[in-house]
């Protein structure tokens, strides 16, 4: 005898139990992401890296709301997919899972928006491993070696490159637990402190200052001394962001590539495709080299993790921990770029 689990668990009881760990674990892993940032050792790599990452942030805010603007007739809620989509290439996934809860974003967007970034950004991950170095070398000067020494200095960031199943071991290793468990506790009280004071607010705010809150007190977290020096704060959070990214893939629905929305699809290609020509330009008149434009722009595309896979196929390891800092930097920034081209775009389109 089949049993209908349809009648034990309605589907909409599922969905609205599946939104909720998704967004609850988004919003543990945040400050657990920001508490490992050493702002000073970021900020102190200025010169050309700092200015390939800026110009990178400002290439993805200028396309993204000039493609909403042009693709405003094709698509609802063009507003909110261009603030996720700022989210998505200027920090990362949880950027835009952080926006799309601070703008109260249509859940079956970002479900779709989701499927495609991933798509799409493993196109972009495949052209910078291949042929993009030769290709922007032609009109990008060279990379020149600043430091002859095989030691480089991490900066105490190393560790967010280890993406190895023992980076996650040591979270219940008897001697980290008391970490792992002070990590946790202080992100769950940044998150309770944001929502309670969030909660004073006029309805209307209560989402995005949620969300500004929680980022804004995870960064200034980051500069404790004791927080910043937990070893696995950063490897916590991505185990919650694994929880989000689980959650989040049993509810895609199959047929969103069976039956790809173009329009859609076309607008994250134009910001993948044109953020990145106009940052070589910038670049250009900016005078910045090759491997640096290239470790910005997948440091803004794709995040923290893929920096040593773009470092290893530059071969260049010296720009490893300058992609950290950057990379780590697009987190911070992220949910503000986010929520602030979101609002303007809305502004823009209603005028129009």
């Amino acid at each position: 005898m089949m049993v209908d689990l349809s009648v034990i668990f309605p589907r909409q009881t599922v969905t609205s139990v599946q939104s909720s760990i998704s967004e609850l674990s988004i919003a543990i892993a945040l400050p657990l992401l920001l508490f490992s940032i050493n702002v000073k050792a970021a900020l102190n790599m200025a010169g050309d890296t700092l200015k390939g990452m800026a110009l990178a942030l400002l290439s993805v805010v200028i396309v993204s709301t000039l493609g909403a603007v042009l693709f405003s007739g094709q698509l609802d809620n063009i507003w909110q997919i261009a603030g996720m989509s700022v989210g998505a290439y200027t920090g990362g996934g949880p950027n835009m899972a952080a926006i799309k809860t601070a703008i109260d974003g249509d859940h079956s967007v970002f479900l779709t928006m989701a499927t495609y970034d991933l798509i799409f950004s493993a196109m972009y991950l495949i052209f910078v491993m291949t042929i993009a170095q030769k290709l922007f070398a032609l009109f990008l000067k060279p990379y020149k070696a600043k430091n002859q020494s095989q030691e480089l200095d991490y900066a105490g960031m190393e560790h967010m490159a280890d993406e190895s199943a023992l980076a996650y071991k040591k979270l219940i290793e008897p001697k980290q637990l008391s970490q792992t468990a002070l990590g946790l506790i202080c992100s769950l009280l940044v998150v309770a402190v944001s929502v309670l004071v969030a909660s004073l607010l006029p309805g209307s705010l209560i989402s995005v200052m949620t969300i500004i809150l929680i980022t804004t007190m995870g960064l200034a977290a980051s500069f404790i001394p004791r927080l910043r020096a937990l070893s696995n704060s950063f490897q916590l959070g991505m185990y919650f962001i694994l929880v989000f990214c689980f959650t989040t893939g049993t509810m895609i629905d199959t047929t969103i590539l069976s039956n790809i929305d173009m329009s859609l699809a076309a607008y994250i290609s134009f910001i993948l495709v044109g953020s990145l020509c106009l940052q070589a330009v910038l670049c250009k008149f900016a005078k910045i080299d090759t491997d640096t434009f290239l470790i910005t722009s997948s440091a803004a595309i794709m995040s923290v993790p893929f920096v040593p896979v773009i470092a290893g196929a530059l071969k260049n390891r010296e720009i490893l921990l300058p992609g950290f800092a950057a990379a780590i930097l697009g987190y911070a920034v992220g949910n503000y770029l986010g929520i602030v081209v979101a609002n303007i775009t809305r502004w823009l389109v209603s005028v129009m």
